[in-house]
């Protein structure tokens, strides 16, 4: 096969992953108000389409991703954990979970109104349309029942090139005001895909190579004001960008 006939079936390939996944999210989003549901037992079942995403991706050769031995066993040990990490693409959140234990995460208040993920951000995610200080409260219940949450302290995808990385100070404040564990994590994808002005066809000639890493833990445990969260940011920056 020459390139433009593999760009062509590989865009294709991915038209028909946002397909299956729209079919599967709509049922959902319809389920999901239902109040027989638990909380666990949606976000257990959300990741493991996930899980089930990421294992076909690898089977159709659209994308696999790689992550050392040791940082996935530090992943799946995450327990009650704050998760940063920085924010190139449109699956970032999926492969993320993929690889975590029970999580939740923080996400736009323009999601909640996505007729095939509102139900589902409402569910498992941490809208911040309600206030920083809503949001934060939250985080808190949820990361003292162990779950771990999920924050991009960039808040939208941004190209790995962009000339600034501005980050906001939610996941400093929050790991200030919670004295929970503060996990680095970094994503990067070969060739890049789904980023903020790409088309979702546009997934190139060849199999993506998802590289996923732990950076470690950031310490946090200084007292919860302005100035420490302005440097605990700083830090976070230095280990997920």
């Amino acid at each position: 096969m020459t390139r433009a006939p593999v760009r062509v079936a590989r865009g294709a390939l991915s038209g028909l992953f946002f397909v299956a996944y729209g079919l599967f999210a709509l049922p959902f989003a319809l389920l999901l108000p239902i109040p027989i549901w638990p909380k666990k037992g949606v976000r257990a079942v959300l990741r493991a389409c996930f899980r089930l995403f990421v294992f076909l991706a690898r089977l159709t050769r659209l994308f696999r991703v790689e992550c050392a031995a040791e940082d996935l066993a530090a992943l799946k040990a995450l327990h009650g954990s704050i998760v940063v990490m920085n924010h190139v693409s449109l699956i970032d959140v999926v492969i993320l979970i993929a690889h975590l234990g029970d999580s939740a995460g923080i996400a736009k208040a323009a999601a909640k109104r996505n007729p095939f993920l509102g139900a589902v951000v409402r569910t498992v995610f941490i809208p911040n349309d309600s206030g920083a200080e809503k949001a934060i409260e939250d985080s808190k219940r949820l990361l003292a029942e162990g779950l771990n949450i999920i924050i991009f302290p960039e808040g939208t995808r941004i190209p790995p090139d962009a000339a600034e990385h501005r980050l906001n100070r939610g996941s400093a404040r929050l790991a200030l005001a919670s004295g929970a564990p503060l996990v680095a994590c970094h994503i990067e994808y070969d060739p890049p895909v789904l980023g903020k002005t790409q088309a979702w066809w546009d997934v190139g000639d060849r199999e993506i190579v998802v590289r996923l890493s732990c950076r470690g833990t950031i310490a946090a445990d200084m007292e919860n004001n302005y100035r420490n969260a302005v440097a605990l940011t700083e830090k976070i920056r230095e280990k997920i960008l």
